[in-house]
């Protein structure tokens, strides 16, 4: 049995990109704050799985010493040095669903998501709208 290489398959990369975003934002809808978090934590993940399928569609791998992040804004600056023109309020923006990825994975204190609510879904659709289009082509 022959295993895919998915760190060249951008398609791949978008179609998980995208069932994440949509469970992402199914919780951000939801009325129980309790989900919100793990929300967040998901909006990050498809966030770095359209920035990576972008850079894959760039030339990139998904392995270690070329696309090997979490943090959205270096992921995002790798697609600035390709042309790409994302704005400092864009990178701001970004860098919000890093922190929030950072502190809610594990058991912390919170310092950079308080009053983290359903205004992040729309946030992170912003985003995503953004970066989708690289992600496709």
């Amino acid at each position: 049995m022959v295993e895919s290489d998915y760190s060249s398959d951008a398609d791949t990369w978008l179609n998980w990109a995208e069932a994440t975003y949509a469970g992402a934002q199914t919780l951000f809808l939801s009325d129980n704050a309790l989900v919100w978090f793990p929300a967040a934590i998901l909006g990050q993940q498809a966030l770095e799985m359209l920035l990576k399928a972008a850079l894959i569609r760039k030339g990139h791998r998904v392995v270690r010493g070329d696309v090997w992040d979490h943090d959205l804004c270096a992921l995002a600056r790798k697609l600035i040095n390709h042309g790409v023109v994302l704005t400092p309020e864009f990178m701001s923006e970004l860098q919000k669903f890093t922190d929030y990825f950072n502190e809610l994975r594990y058991p912390a204190s919170l310092q950079h998501v308080m009053g983290l609510g359903q205004e992040e879904g729309a946030l992170l659709e912003h985003l995503a709208q953004v970066v989708r289009p690289y992600a496709k082509t």
